[in-house]
């Protein structure tokens, strides 16, 4: 039975990878159809099109991808008198008191933001919008439900009958969608407030600017307007046109590290707009596996084979005996380690001291012997305990005594007195 154990724990896992296999290839579509606005992405809601479309907007100009911070990213204090042009599409941003900070620095000396978002910070309006209109204070984008929208700008040259129609498109079916857009309370007839640039079926504002510094922010609710597959058709691609000429000839930066998902950049911000704490982790990772069918079947067969691995590991086993290594004899290794330090050195004295100190503990330890006096009696018994001539033990004192005395030792005088040592060594009994 113990032997077959391995064979059934294998046999079931590669039955629950066979089944959820089956279950997630049947019916489902060869795309990924969540909003992700990646630059690389290729799917239906990644931003591969558009992001060809403004990299090659001003041939000229640099197209760079911040990836991390925009702190020490955007050119802040910048001498040139060049535009640049900050560019953000995804669902939700978020922002942290340094990005904030140095996004408006970058429009304060006079460069543009292009931020196309289902929500944005209010960090970040409350310094944009930071003069109400008749005292409407801040509280993020509107929201319509419709399965389609249609989309048009408001100047006379750039507008198109009867604008462009926009629809939600998943798995191959067209689904309701939420489609965002900024009250009319924040417009008024004053030079801090918003300007008009675009609409929604004629009626609700998805496009506008407002001035801030020597720069000017440009907001858009309709991220999905720039996906790749609204891109296909060449009106999609007309309306990306319209909308980005209002950006200067400048270098392009695209971020791609603020991007959040729309439910946890809104939350964020009605926590902040309401006094309360500042959460961005209230939708935790699992919540995001689990709303993913890969992933969350993924993460099912996980826990199914470690509750199969516990169930047949249960059973008490023997505890495996450690193995001891062999002691080795390190004394030779110090020797070694200590006469390179002293050779580097180049002190032959010092080292020969030294080496006179280890053989008089060798002598303590293997002979029993006191080492304290030196003199023919001790030679004597050291001869005939190590069964060594008399002459050679008189010589490695005498070449010690010498060495003692004197204030410099030569390397002759080293290899010789190594070599009286070593006969001793090696002769010893």
């Amino acid at each position: 039975m113990k032997n077959k154990r391995p064979l059934i724990i294998i046999g079931i896992a590669a039955l629950l990878i066979l089944i959820c296999f089956i279950f997630l290839r049947s019916g489902k579509s060869p795309h990924n159809w969540t909003e992700n606005y990646k630059v690389e992405s290729k799917e239906p809601y990644g931003t591969y099109v558009v992001k060809g479309l403004l990299d090659a907007y001003f041939p000229e100009k640099e197209f760079s991808e911040i990836n991390s911070s925009l702190a020490g990213k955007l050119p802040v204090d910048s001498l040139t008198e060049q535009t640049d042009n900050y560019v953000f599409v995804g669902e939700g941003l978020y922002m942290d008191t340094s990005d904030v900070n140095t996004l408006l620095k970058f429009v304060e000396d006079g460069n543009n933001a292009f931020i196309s978002s289902r929500t944005i910070p209010y960090d970040l309006m409350f310094y944009v919008y930071y003069t109400e209109c008749n005292n409407n204070y801040w509280d993020d984008y509107q929201t319509m439900r419709d399965s389609s929208i249609t989309l048009n700008m408001l100047h006379k040259d750039l507008r198109e009958e009867p604008g462009i129609e926009y629809k939600y498109f998943y798995n191959k079916g067209v689904g309701s969608y939420r489609w965002q857009h900024i009250d009319s309370i924040y417009f008024c007839d004053e030079p801090y407030s918003f300007v008009q640039l675009g609409v929604i079926n004629d009626s609700l504002i998805n496009f506008a600017k407002i001035p801030y510094g020597k720069g000017t922010f440009y907001l858009h609710t309709t991220p999905l307007s720039f996906s790749n597959i609204q891109m296909i058709d060449q009106k999609g691609i007309n309306y990306a046109t319209k909308v980005f000429s209002h950006l200067s000839e400048g270098d392009i930066y695209w971020d791609n590290h603020s991007r959040v998902r729309e439910s946890i950049g809104r939350r964020r911000n009605q926590n902040a707009n309401n006094g309360g704490p500042r959460q961005i982790s209230s939708e935790g990772p699992l919540k995001y596996i689990l709303s993913q069918p890969p992933l969350a079947w993924a993460w099912y067969i996980t826990i199914g084979l470690g509750l199969l691995y516990l169930l047949f590991r249960a059973k008490r086993t023997q505890r495996s005996i450690p193995v001891l290594e062999e002691n080795k004899n390190t004394s030779l290794d110090f020797i070694s380690t200590i006469g390179s330090l002293y050779f580097i050195q180049n002190d032959h004295r010092k080292l020969c001291l030294q080496k006179m100190r280890l053989f008089l503990s060798f002598i303590r330890e293997r002979y029993l012997m006191n080492t304290n006096v030196t003199d023919a009696a001790f030679f004597k018994r050291l001869s005939a305990k190590s069964e060594i001539p008399m002459t050679v033990i008189e010589q490695i004192f005498s070449f010690h005594k010498n060495i003692n005395d004197s204030s410099f030792t030569s390397e002759q005088t080293l290899i010789e007195f190594h070599m009286e040592m070593d006969k001793f060594y090696k002769n010893c009994k």
